[in-house]
């Protein structure tokens, strides 16, 4: 095979892995440390070559092996354990309306959304639903900040204690509470603020909010 043929067929084994797991060339790019978009561009299509690190990388992300996409091999050896990332997109005013924020991962280009990166042995049982979003208000410091970027898992049930994601009827904005239970006979719960500046909010009504979803972690940049 020569020098060109074997440019192409890596090119042809990237493409055909990244299209086998779902992945956007930007969602791929993170996955395998930040690589650039234009450079899985110019090697799937044959180009150029990636190096034997990048190839490395490429296969961590891909779930194959490194002498599959070198063309060393036609042994694909896709792994049987979970990949130690998962990517979940990272909304704003998206999460403020359960049904957008499901017609928006599913229905649109996820090349337009931006992705955080959360590992699977921390958060093993994290579903495929859930989210992220960067906190914008102070109702839950000093324990979660301006700025922080918080995990939410709509799937997951809230028991007292949780933090939670709530839109309130007629707000225009999420925010984050504390979840107590009041009575092991009632539906009634309260939403805890940890801000004393901000209210708490006593639920005999399940119309009067909307529990989004469960926080399962913090992300703090300290610079």
């Amino acid at each position: 095979m020569t020098e060109l043929n074997i440019k192409k067929e890596i090119g042809k084994r990237i493409l055909e892995a990244r299209k086998a797991k779902g992945l956007t060339l930007k969602a791929l790019g993170e996955l395998a440390g930040g690589l650039k978009q234009t450079r899985l561009t110019n090697w799937e299509q044959g180009v150029r070559t990636p190096g034997p690190e990048e190839i490395k990388s490429l296969a961590r992300a891909l779930d194959v092996s490194p002498a599959y996409l070198m063309c060393l091999s036609d042994d694909i050896q896709i792994k049987t354990v979970k990949n130690p990332t998962h990517l979940v997109p990272l909304l704003t005013h998206q999460a403020f309306d359960t049904q957008a924020y499901n017609s928006l991962v599913r229905n649109q280009d996820p090349s337009n959304l931006m992705f955080v990166s959360v590992s699977t042995l921390l958060l093993p049982e994290l579903s495929n639903e859930a989210f992220a979003l960067k906190i914008v208000n102070e109702s839950m410091t000093p324990e979660i900040r301006v700025s922080d970027i918080i995990i939410i898992d709509p799937l997951t049930l809230p028991k007292p204690g949780d933090y939670v994601v709530v839109k309130v009827k007629m707000q225009k904005e999420v925010i984050i509470c504390q979840y107590k239970k009041l009575s092991y006979t009632s539906s009634e719960f309260e939403l805890l603020t940890l801000n004393d500046t901000w209210p708490n909010i006593k639920v005999s009504d399940c119309g009067a909010v909307e529990i989004i979803g469960v926080v399962v972690q913090n992300i703090r940049n300290y610079h």
